[in-house]
């Protein structure tokens, strides 16, 4: 008789202590500092999201783009939190973004997207906070057009090659500038882009950054390394144009401003560009020899800049990044990963967006490198690239001639994402 009654007992329905399948999470956000924030300076984005009894599984969350500001993640590693709220106890994560705003004024935030996963790490559907905004000043005296920094220390530095003041240039050579910028408490990926322009007669071929954050006691010690081609296409004297990185000390805002100077470089004609002025027929056939040899030359050096423009392009950045991936090598994958990021068009976020399997595969990747207990495989790399293969080339940031960069910017005024 007592072990029937304890077996009826066990068919009993008990009241639901734990997450019900499918319950809906509350998702919150908070800026840190909320206020006081001047155009540069880092803003933290924590995103909570709790779940009522128990979380099956840490969700995916992302940051849509914002108009007027650099949004990324850092570390993928969540905090796991726990409340209480109208007498319903919570359970959650809480995950940290960087928000970096790029100009002046009110910055409208969007609501982060959150895909929830189901015990085993599948989708399970979806789930969207609330957007917040941002107030944002500028300090007087300080370009809102320019790449400001908001660190304790910033050192800018820069070199040319071949040295301008030595080098005789011939149209169809090219010069490389190359800019290496270190802030305090400033990743890589956090410092803007500069706008390289260039006179009439002169192409502009930007590299994707080399970046190299080291940690510190105090946080980060970001580096950042930018390489810009100026490819002279035709005789003259050109003045390259010098630039200037403005930023403020992080605690009482003080306005500074490194320098970068420009350079003026002196072209002459090219071989196959002087002509011979003698008529006779020993002349006109060496003008012919030489003429084949010069034709060769000039296929060469228009060679040599769609190279170099290839090299800059998104789809390219896209193509590595694939073949990197399928080797297997965390490490160099992520390093492929970050100029990839920046190509992204709003269309491509969406599509991002709306791929949970790409998503997941850049989540563990991230999780590996920057959280203990993550795994990386080359099948995972394998997973990446034929997720990166699905995506076109219109998902990235192209020309009107296709999938190379614009060259020589023509709006110099205007920051990213304005």
């Amino acid at each position: 008789m007592r072990i029937l009654l304890a077996l009826l007992l066990l068919l009993v329905p008990l009241p639901a202590v734990s997450q019900a399948p499918g319950a809906t999470p509350l998702v919150r956000t908070s800026l840190k500092p909320s206020e006081g924030v001047v155009i540069g300076q880092p803003v933290t984005v924590s995103v909570a999201v709790l779940f009522p009894g128990e979380m099956q599984h840490p969700p995916l969350v992302k940051m849509p783009e914002a108009a007027g500001a650099q949004i990324m993640r850092f570390e993928s590693q969540g905090t796991t939190v726990r409340d209480t709220i109208d007498g319903q106890d919570y359970v959650g994560q809480t995950f940290e973004f960087v928000l970096f705003p790029r100009r002046g004024g009110t910055i409208e935030i969007p609501p982060p997207a959150v895909i929830l996963l189901d015990r085993g790490g599948d989708p399970a559907g979806s789930a969207k906070g609330t957007g917040t905004r941002l107030d944002v000043t500028v300090p007087k005296g300080v370009d809102p057009s320019a790449p400001v920094l908001v660190a304790d220390r910033v050192n800018v530095e820069q070199n040319w090659l071949p040295d301008p003041a030595t080098a005789r240039f011939k149209a169809g050579d090219a010069i490389v500038r190359t800019i290496q910028r270190r802030a305090d408490g400033v990743p890589a990926l956090g410092m803007a882009e500069f706008r390289f322009t260039a006179p009439d007669g002169v192409r502009v071929y930007a590299g994707p950054p080399v970046v190299d954050d080291r940690p510190t006691r105090m946080g980060i010690d970001g580096h950042r390394t930018e390489k810009v081609t100026y490819v002279f296409e035709r005789p003259g004297s050109y003045e390259l144009p010098a630039l200037t990185q403005p930023w403020l000390t992080s605690t009482d805002k003080d306005a500074h401003v490194e320098a970068l100077p420009g350079t003026t470089v002196t072209v002459e004609a090219a071989p196959e560009e002087q002509r011979p002025t003698q008529g006779s027929k020993l002349w006109a056939l060496f003008v012919a020899v030489g003429a084949a040899i010069g034709g060769g030359w000039f296929g060469l050096r228009r060679w040599r800049c769609w190279q170099i423009r290839w090299h800059a392009s998104p789809e390219f950045q896209r193509r590595t990044l694939i073949r990197v991936a399928r080797s297997g090598d965390a490490r160099s994958t992520y390093e492929a990963l970050a100029p990839w990021r920046e190509c992204l068009t709003s269309a491509a976020g969406q599509t991002l967006e709306g791929s949970p399997a790409l998503w997941a595969a850049i989540d563990r990747l991230e999780c590996f490198l920057f959280r203990p207990g993550g795994t990386w495989t080359k099948d995972d790399g394998h997973v990446l690239a034929v997720e990166l293969s699905s995506m076109t080339a219109r998902a990235h940031k192209t020309s009107p001639e296709g999938s190379l960069p614009r060259l020589n910017p023509e709006s110099a005024g205007r920051g990213p994402n304005s």
